[in-house]
């Protein structure tokens, strides 16, 4: 794949802390989330949510180190395939000024129709993996 790469400063805000000043297991994928919102804003010339119908069908995430309060974090996102149906995301989020990972996640969602069935990916979502045109 060819796609782009997005790449995302994130605020940590004292919510999305647990107990041990540690940035929420869960939060992550809130974070994956903004990126994927904004790879489509940002690649797609004729991005609307409503066009873009779909669920997470299976969610990775590999922690390697905890994120804090004060760390300085920014958020990769890129489309690494797309299929008949699904699409796969991949998230590196990492220290903005040492580029030390605090994890790798990946993103695997399936296209919707307007009846909540599965369908063919959109033609823009598959132009942008085959050749990172935006």
């Amino acid at each position: 794949m060819s796609s782009p790469t997005l790449k995302t400063d994130i605020q940590v805000r004292y919510g999305d802390l647990d107990t041990l000043g540690h940035v929420n297991n869960a939060v992550y994928l809130t974070y994956f989330e903004l990126g994927r919102v904004l790879y489509f804003r940002n690649f797609m010339k004729r991005f609307d949510v409503k066009n873009i119908k779909f669920v997470i069908a299976r969610a990775e995430i590999d922690f390697r180190k905890s994120i804090k309060m004060e760390d300085q974090v920014m958020l990769e996102t890129s489309l690494e395939s797309v299929g008949n149906s699904s699409f796969t995301f991949v998230h590196r989020i990492l220290e903005r000024n040492t580029g030390e990972v605090f994890c790798n996640g990946k993103i695997v969602a399936v296209s919707l129709d307007d009846n909540g069935k599965p369908m063919r990916v959109p033609d823009q979502l598959r132009a942008l993996a085959a050749d990172g045109d935006h």
